[in-house]
């Protein structure tokens, strides 16, 4: 049952958009209410409603339903407000061509690490479950670790409050005594690694990414198989951290440039 402050009607029409969303080729309302649980003739009401308000079309042809330009207009606006750095997607391309793996940039944002940019090497791995806006179980990921280790024992301990840890895969470490020895050991060398503890098989490799004050801006990491990761070349993680102070060079990062 949904909460009593919520609006019933508002929450199944959003839910429709997310089913919606999962069918790209296409959909019938029958489909929609079979999936969703809503009565077909309430699915009606709600798919007229969204069609109106032009977020959702139909193909009179197919008689199938898909997302509308309006969709669109509120992806492209985010994409504006969230917009990074011209010269961070610039760094993200140029280690995927040179180290051919998966690419991608988080930012600390409103006490969140967020992704916000990925870019697919020639021999990438890349793990699905990642995508852009993700932002959850930073803990086990190279991007998050990246971050956390940088951040004041406060704010350290608040992130680990609001975001308890779970494991995703046997390697995963989630303890408190556990994740503050992850959390100094990453500070002192300078990088993060995730050995398959967000995906089993997945390694990961993470630098962080300063702003002007010298606080934490967010991170970089690439992604690879653990047969890959278990010869890495220490000049990749050496490469990673030049491109990292380079990029926090351009967001005004006085000590990148000593």
């Amino acid at each position: 049952m949904a909460p009593s402050w919520t609006i019933q009607s508002l929450s199944r029409g959003l839910q429709l958009l997310d089913l919606i969303a999962e069918q790209p080729e296409g959909t019938t309302v029958k489909w929609l209410s079979a999936v969703s649980g809503i009565p077909l003739s309430t699915c009606y009401h709600l798919i007229n409603t969204l069609a109106e308000a032009g977020y959702v079309q139909k193909d009179a042809h197919r008689q199938l339903y898909t997302l509308s330009y309006k969709v669109s207009y509120l992806h492209h606006q985010l994409q504006m407000g969230r917009a990074l750095p011209d010269d961070l997607p610039t760094v993200a391309h140029r280690i995927a061509r040179e180290t051919q793996e998966t690419t991608y940039v988080a930012k600390w944002e409103h006490q969140e690490i967020v992704i916000h940019h990925i870019v697919e090497g020639d021999q990438a791995v890349k793990v699905r479950s990642l995508y852009v806006g993700y932002r959850d179980h930073a803990f086990l990921h190279a991007l998050g670790k990246s971050v956390l280790a940088h951040l004041s024992p406060k704010d350290f301990r608040a992130y680990y409050v609001s975001h308890p840890p779970e494991p995703r895969t046997p390697y995963s470490r989630v303890e408190w005594d556990a994740l503050q020895r992850e959390r100094l050991r990453t500070r002192e060398r300078g990088y993060s690694l995730d050995e398959e503890e967000w995906a089993t098989g997945v390694c990961c490799v993470g630098v962080p990414i300063f702003d002007y004050t010298g606080g934490i801006w967010g991170s970089l990491a690439i992604s690879l198989p653990r047969s890959r990761f278990d010869r890495l070349n220490p000049a990749v993680i050496n490469y990673l951290q030049q491109e990292a102070r380079w990029a926090s060079s351009r967001l005004g990062w006085a000590q990148a440039a000593q």
